[in-house]
């Protein structure tokens, strides 16, 4: 399993996640149930590469100035 950063605040507000830190190292913590019984299950734990998600942040970052950048050139374009 990946982290779903596109739901995780709404997850955390539901406390169905969490956020860990244990040294220098980050973990999400995922609560786990059975839908059937709402038995609780054992946790999932997701360690967070925080050097990888830094990177992903700046490659982000340097396609959305890419972006704009091209955005700008077809504005002046007539």
């Amino acid at each position: 399993m990946q982290i779903d950063l596109k739901n995780y605040q709404e997850l955390k507000l539901k406390n169905a996640v969490s956020l860990v830190k244990a040294g220098d190292s980050y973990a999400v913590v995922y609560k786990k149930f059975d839908a059937s019984t709402g038995e609780n299950l054992p946790n999932e734990v997701l360690g967070v590469n925080m050097e990888e998600l830094l990177n992903k942040k700046k490659e982000l970052q340097n396609e959305i100035t890419e972006i704009d950048t091209f955005i700008i050139d077809c504005e002046a374009t007539k």
